[in-house]
């Protein structure tokens, strides 16, 4: 590792050649005419060599003083670019973003808007895994995280909240045209219905009491699948009623290929959040993804 006193020795013998003089240099530098004088003795004896020819006039630099005076400028020159580097990667998103996303959302919904950023931003490089359940942060290395649902109570973190995901029960118009469409929960047992299968297990569909307490309504499903963008793709293709985030048929219910059933029955609304670790200072490239994602998903765009 070089020394300080090895670099401010570098300096002083830089300097007192570009300005003409150890007076010249030691202005410049701040230092005493003798501290700089004795710096470049100290890099003459290290070195092995002398570095400048001296008389009370003049100044000027030796063969091994010229040879020695271009490897420092291109030295310094190296460090100064780093530093503008790093400068730049201070003031701009750059380097790797670690982040883990809920698989169907975040591949869906979230994907889209980081691959925008990481466009504008070609310094950022994007580390990107997919999981349905809540990650350790500073154990597993992320940068942020997002999450569907009550967030624990957790010290150290900072969640921002992008919006909430809604649950409708909706069918293809084409299921609609073709059958009278129930009105009450309580009818869904005549009609063809597409469920998800969690474990082996039906999961119930839910609504909410008068109370907005949750209840669970258990349905038998004609068809079973254990993904819900494979519930959405049947749906579609009018095999049937289905319960489903609003936000995975957002285009198809704007379209009008799916129909809203049950518009006047409360169904149960959960948030969506970004996180990452509480930090004194947060990085662009943190701070540039929060402000992407807000800006791509936060309502109405979410629904």
């Amino acid at each position: 590792m070089i020394s300080s006193e090895r670099l401010n020795g570098i300096r002083a013998f830089v300097q007192a050649e570009q300005s003409g003089s150890f007076a010249k240099a030691s202005e410049r530098l701040g230092l005493s005419q003798s501290a700089v004088s004795k710096a470049i003795a100290r890099l003459e004896y290290r070195l092995g060599v002398k570095l400048f020819f001296r008389t009370t006039r003049h100044l000027s630099l030796t063969d091994e003083g010229r040879a020695y005076y271009q490897s420092c400028l291109r030295a310094l020159a190296e460090l100064a670019s780093a530093e503008a580097a790093l400068a730049d990667r201070k003031a701009s998103p750059s380097g790797t973003l670690r982040i883990n996303l809920p698989e169907l959302f975040g591949r869906k919904r979230v994907i889209p808007a980081l691959l925008d950023l990481a466009n504008r931003y070609p310094l950022l490089n994007l580390d990107v895994s997919f999981d349905n359940r809540i990650v350790d942060l500073a154990e597993e290395g992320y940068d942020l995280s997002v999450r569907i649902g009550h967030l624990p109570d957790s010290s150290g973190l900072i969640a921002r909240k992008l919006g909430e995901q809604d649950l409708l029960i909706c069918a293809a118009a084409s299921y609609c045209a073709a059958r009278d469409i129930p009105t009450e929960a309580d009818e869904l047992g005549n009609h063809r219905a597409i469920t998800h299968l969690r474990e082996g297990r039906e999961d119930p569909w839910l609504f909410l009491d008068g109370d907005g307490a949750v209840k669970r309504t258990v349905v038998r499903g004609s068809h079973r699948f254990a993904s819900f963008d494979a519930i959405a793709s049947a749906t579609v293709a009018g095999m049937g009623i289905a319960q489903l985030p609003a936000w995975l048929v957002a285009d198809q219910l704007r379209s009008g290929e799916l129909i809203s059933i049950f518009p006047h029955l409360q169904q149960p609304r959960l948030p969506i959040h970004v996180i990452w670790l509480e930090t004194r200072d947060m990085t662009p490239r943190v701070r540039a993804t929060v402000d992407a994602l807000v800006s791509a998903l936060s309502p109405p765009s979410i629904l």
